[in-house]
């Protein structure tokens, strides 16, 4: 039944009833149409006379119906209208009836066409579910070859994780990092003279790894529960005195990985012109001077017996504000290690997620290193979920997070609770960061100073050098709850409290006008000499850049609403400078950020024995067990808190609590949490997870294979670090780096317009002539400028230091007699 049908269905039962009423009205209209009289029930048979039934009788005993002749019969219009009746009655049956048998018909085609349509959908998911088993049994047919030796640690052959005779609590060998003779890779994304945690704490972690594999090599047994490994013990630590040639006392154990910036805009930026490095020597001559003088380890300072320091090419990302390397850094391990053997080496991947997100295609870390350990320092997702992006990056951040840290890592150990989940049966939350030396002497100082007869000291908000935060100047490290507190504590008190804030950052002319308003705010603050210079490099870039664009109208629009405010806030902006240094000023620390995974400025002014009012986060989880942590959980807490502290002395640390800050207890907290028990490997083998982990690797590795590899990593936002196979083929010579800029400076060389130059002066004298070549590169803010005198200088054999190689023109050495000519590219 079509739709028209349908609409008018209502209005053909409505003339069918209207018919059945007129019908029933012509009929009951009159007696002599349908009366008593009119009905004749008398039944007769032909030849019979009398009538065999009785006549029907009522209740007055009179009958009701006359038989007989003398009863009237029924008129003519009377029978052609009950005839007209029983037509009309007959072929609303018949319609009825060949009605329901449509609509039976009807039924019983669409039924049938519903099973042969599930039939067909049926066999159609059958054939799909077929070809995806048989797709899939192709691709780890192909695969097989290339991931097999991809192993979890719960599935490595090579150790004795199943042995019957083992206890579940025991440590496997494999993971167990305090075994003697195993050599320690600590590869990091960050390198000094950048202030950065991931170039402090893995140095600093490295450096006191490498002390505790000395002792373990050299001092004897203790740390050993194998026999066999006892003996081998004994014969490293012989010596001198041993006649064996493959004992090596002296053998530097422990090795950091750190990145090489190749490109001198980037050290520019990163580093300032102070630490502008030519060559990577320089480099780790003054991380070694670091770790001598600022670090107090002469010893892990030692070129030759110390910690061994490897470089890896890098490039800085401007937009990421992040170091990403280029190509392959296993391979770079490779070539640098002398024995060639990592079989038995043990790799920690501090930030392993930021590591493999742009790594160039090669082996993969558990293929290379025999134990890989992954510690995560940043909360990426968190940052990217502040953005106005963050509602697709933060998801996608988050997968290949996770993917990247199951692929290439066998353990991880997450800093604070604060960070999402990666791969739970790998995962361990542990704070295996520590303090320098010096935070701990100074805390032991102020212990032995305290007096502990006096409790309490006058009260005064407004005395100098009381209260301070340290770290970066961001508003994702809570400086608008810094705001928010300031004004609640004036509420309660009538007064703000003195602050001192130290650091640099982005943010830093927004945060100030925000304490201290618009009209109070100078932006020409001085700052410290060192953060002068490149304060003056950027003015002297940017007027530069300025000279090249148009002169506009720029409006100084307000940042936040705090800017607005009339009455200033007691804050000073010192810049940058050395946590250390701070150690007799101040004794409270202020740090309202919840963004953080594990604050080091927090850790730092604990060991120095002063008052750390920090949030109850899982960030600060590890803080809050000391007596000098005041975490707060609202506004009140926090004004009662700092009320106190400013009347207060800290509570002196003891030795024993001093040594939960050290590098050798944070050392310890590594070796315990990077180590997988048997219980743990039978559990991880009984999930069965390897494979996965192992096609996760290898699908990253051929996803970055070829130019398609090149253009996904551009598509992902790789930037300046996206060509990784291209930069491979040039370090071997295969094409050069530059070549599509090679190719666009050919054909301006070969363009009409240069060709006219050459034939327009072509046939003068050369003796006099001067012409003058102006490049102009602009990249990242810094504009280099270079002249070259064509006429005097081969420029041919000439190869300029800024790259600019590609833009020097071919110029004849013949030109017209005293012409000068001026050629300017942008």
């Amino acid at each position: 039944m079509n739709i028209k049908q349908q609409q008018w269905r209502p209005f053909h039962s409505y003339l069918r009833g209207l018919a059945i009423i007129c019908g029933l009205y012509l009929c009951c209209r009159d007696d002599h149409v349908l009366g008593s009289e009119s009905l004749d029930l008398n039944v007769q048979r032909d030849g019979e006379g009398d009538n065999i039934f009785p006549p029907l009788q009522n209740s007055s005993s009179e009958p009701l119906v006359q038989y007989g002749s003398e009863a009237a019969m029924p008129s003519s219009d009377a029978r052609r209208q009950r005839f007209f009746l029983f037509r009309l009655f007959q072929r609303w049956k018949i319609w009825r009836t060949r009605k329901s048998k449509s609509k039976s018909k009807t039924n019983r085609k669409r039924d049938q066409v519903k099973e042969r349509t599930a039939a067909f959908t049926l066999k159609m998911n059958e054939k799909l579910e077929e070809a995806r088993r048989l797709l899939l049994d192709r691709m780890a047919a192909v695969s097989f070859n290339l991931i097999n030796s991809e192993h979890d640690a719960a599935m490595n052959n090579c150790s004795t994780f199943f042995e019957s005779d083992g206890d579940d609590d025991d440590i496997t060998p494999q993971s167990d990092l305090s075994l003697p003779n195993r050599s320690i890779y600590v590869v990091t994304t960050a390198a000094l003279p950048w202030r950065t945690g991931t170039a402090v704490n893995p140095l600093l972690r490295a450096a006191y790894l490498s002390r505790r594999a000395k002792s373990i090599n050299n001092a004897g047994n203790t740390t050993t529960s194998n026999v066999s490994e006892a003996v081998l013990l004994d014969k490293s630590s012989c010596g001198a005195n041993s006649t064996e040639s493959e004992a090596k006392p002296m053998k530097q154990y422990v090795t950091i990985v750190i990145p090489w910036l190749e490109l001198e805009e980037d050290r520019l930026e990163l580093y300032g012109p102070n630490h502008n490095f030519a060559n990577s020597h320089e480099q780790e001559a003054y991380i070694r001077d670091w770790l001598k003088n600022d670090a107090s380890l002469p010893d892990e300072a030692d070129p030759i017996h110390g910690l061994r320091i490897l470089f890896y090419p890098a490039r800085y990302h401007s937009a990421l504000k992040s170091i990403f390397a280029m190509g392959d850094i296993c391979a770079v391990i490779r070539n640098q290690t002398t024995d060639g053997d990592l079989a038995n080496a043990v790799c920690i991947l501090e930030e392993p997620e930021h590591l493999n997100w742009y790594r160039a295609p090669g082996e993969g870390w558990t293929k290379v290193f025999d134990y890989v350990v992954g510690v995560v320092h940043t909360n990426y997702i968190e940052y990217a979920s502040t953005q106005f992006h963050g509602l697709w990056t933060a998801p996608a951040i988050q997968v290949m997070s996770s993917a990247m840290i199951r692929a290439y890592c066998h353990k991880v150990i997450k800093l604070s609770g604060v960070l999402p989940t990666y791969a739970p049966e790998k995962e361990a939350i542990e704070n295996v960061h520590g303090v320098r030396a010096e935070f701990i002497r100074e805390g032991l100082r102020r212990a032995s100073l305290s007096s502990m007869n006096c409790d309490t000291i006058p009260l005064d908000e407004q005395a100098e050098d009381q209260i301070y935060y340290i770290g970066k100047i961001l508003w994702a490290k809570g400086f608008d709850f810094m705001l928010e507190l300031e004004e609640f504590y004036r509420e309660c008190t009538g007064v703000y409290f003195k602050v001192d804030i130290i650091g640099g950052g982005p943010d830093l002319d927004d945060i100030k006008r925000a304490f201290h308003g618009r009209r109070n705010s100078n932006t020409t603050q001085t700052v410290k000499k060192s953060e002068t210079d490149d304060l003056l490099l950027r003015e002297f870039l940017a007027k530069k850049l300025q000279s090249i664009k148009s002169s506009s109208i720029e409006f100084d629009i307000p940042k936040s609403f705090y800017e607005l405010r009339r009455k200033p806030i007691p804050a000073n902006f010192l810049g940058p400078v050395d946590h250390a240094t701070l150690g007799k000023k101040y004794k409270i620390f202020v740090n309202p950020s919840i963004s953080e995974v594990l604050c080091t400025a927090t850790f730092e002014a604990l060991a120095m024995g002063k008052f750390a009012i920090i949030p109850v986060h899982e960030s600060n989880k590890f803080f809050l067990k000391f007596a000098n942590c005041l975490g707060y959980r609202n506004k009140w807490e926090f004004a009662a808190n700092l009320r106190w502290a400013l009347t207060h002395e800290p509570e002196p640390i003891t030795p024993e609590l001093a040594n939960d800050f050290t590098w050798e207890a944070a050392t310890d907290r590594l070796i315990r949490s990077a180590a997988i028990t048997r219980r743990e490997a039978r559990l991880r083998a009984i999930l069965g997870t390897a494979k996965l982990d192992e096609r996760i690797a290898y699908f990253h590795h051929e996803l970055g294979k070829g130019t398609k590899g090149d253009a996904l990593r551009k598509f992902l936002g790789g930037g300046p670090i996206a060509n990784q196979v291209r930069y491979e083929m040039a370090k071997q010579g295969l094409i050069e780096e530059d070549s599509e800029s090679e190719g666009n400076t050919n054909k301006f060389k070969t363009s009409s317009f240069v060709q006219a130059i050459k034939t327009s002066f072509g046939s003068g004298n050369a003796q006099g002539c001067f012409i003058s070549v102006m490049f102009v590169l602009q990249r990242k803010d810094i504009t280099y400028a270079a002249s070259y005198r064509a006429g005097l200088v081969d420029t041919t054999s000439y190869s300029p230091s800024l790259q600019l190689r590609d833009a020097v023109l071919k110029l004849e050495s013949r030109y017209a007699h005293n012409s000068r000519i001026s050629v300017d590219i942008f």
